[in-house]
């Protein structure tokens, strides 16, 4: 799976639990990506400042996140909402193409 496909889908779990008192991180293993993996990008969103509220947890062989109160930051709204958009545009373009494709 392509790697800003996952921090989309990460933004929207986050941003979809920011309702709750409870964060439910279920959807970070629907991702079905490694663990080592799901760790890196949400160390790259932490640092890029997309997102907020985890708590690095270092043990031996390794590190992973504790969720204290996940959160999106407003560059993290701002990602969603503007790749959001993008999406609906190439979506709408491929639909023009579909309907006059000798043009």
């Amino acid at each position: 799976m392509d790697n800003l496909k996952i921090v989309y889908k990460i933004l929207v779990g986050i941003e979809e639990s920011m309702d709750s008192n409870i964060f439910d991180g279920t959807f970070l293993e629907a991702l079905k990506i490694s663990e080592e993996r799901r760790n890196k990008i949400l160390q790259s969103m932490i640092d890029d400042d997309l997102i907020d509220g985890f708590a690095r947890v270092n043990y031996c062989g390794g590190y992973g996140f504790k969720a204290i109160e996940p959160r999106l930051t407003i560059k993290g709204m701002e990602f969603l909402q503007e790749n959001s958009t993008m999406q609906k545009i190439k979506n709408g373009l491929k639909d023009v193409k579909d309907i006059t494709p000798f043009i």
